[in-house]
């Protein structure tokens, strides 16, 4: 064999080496990289997975919403019912209170009228008792 080729023997031997040595770093690396890979892929799926509760906690919440909205509703509607029947029950005792007092007036008056007539016969009475006139 020539010498030439030994050196090109020996030169690609060195050559093979540094590059196992290269592929040895490279299969760390690639290694690492896979490693990383799982542990992205664990993490993604747990985003996935939180990213989908709330999802769901918001779809919980807006029913919720919608159920509040619907009793608030509900209570509003009762409140201005009540509210309606407070003010008709007052409008009715300010009607009966009224009522009342005319119905009262008139009794003060009946009595008056009785009694002014009653003096006024017990007046007219004395004076021809008397024979004043």
């Amino acid at each position: 064999m020539p010498e030439g080729d030994v050196m090109a023997i020996e030169q690609l031997h060195a050559k093979t080496e540094e590059l196992t040595a290269q592929l040895q770093g490279l299969s760390a690396e690639f290694a690492r990289l896979s490693a990383q890979t799982l542990s992205d892929e664990a993490r993604f799926k747990l985003i996935e997975q939180t990213a989908g509760r709330h999802d769901e906690e918001i779809r919980q919440l807006k029913d919720s919403t919608r159920m509040m909205q619907l009793q608030f509703d509900q209570v509003m509607t009762k409140i201005d019912t009540l509210e309606m029947k407070l003010f008709s029950w007052l409008q009715q005792t300010q009607q009966d209170s009224v009522k009342e007092r005319t119905t009262n007036n008139k009794q003060w008056f009946q009595f008056l009228t009785f009694v002014l007539g009653g003096t006024i016969i017990a007046i007219v009475t004395a004076v021809f008792v008397k024979g004043g006139l």
